[in-house]
């Protein structure tokens, strides 16, 4: 492979999308209160480990980061493409190995469709604005 150059500003912003996204996905507004519901976790729980924002958001990195990395080796140059790059990304490796949890360790599948959703709404955002 030859010096492939990543943008390390748009992997940040991708990332910030993504918790963004993430943020308003799970607040009291969307589906905060079904996802407390179905997983029996209180809001209060989530308020008292802030590090999980830090684990989260070098996540997000990491994701936006690869992400990013692969729509430059395919010469994605457009937002579409970018989007169905980040499509078929989530559909091959998140939406694939999360419904592993439903398969195997009886997650309800209206939670599978709560997180997965969310991942698939944030990794469209992302290709989008990386393909940009």
């Amino acid at each position: 492979m030859e010096g492939i150059q990543v943008e390390l500003l748009t992997v940040f912003i991708a990332a910030i999308l993504y918790m963004l996204i993430g943020m308003v996905w799970y607040s009291k507004y969307l589906f905060g209160p079904l996802w407390h519901k179905l997983t029996g976790v209180k809001e209060s729980e989530m308020k008292k480990n802030k590090k999980n924002l830090l684990w989260g958001f070098i996540n997000a990195l990491v994701i936006a980061y690869f992400l990013t990395f692969f729509e430059i080796h395919l010469g994605v140059t457009t937002v579409t493409d970018g989007m169905y790059v980040a499509f078929c990304a989530w559909l091959g490796f998140v939406a694939t190995t999360q419904i592993g949890a439903v398969i195997w360790h009886r997650m309800s599948f209206q939670l599978f469709l709560v997180n997965t959703g969310a991942k698939l709404l944030a990794f469209l955002v992302m290709g989008g604005v990386i393909g940009a």
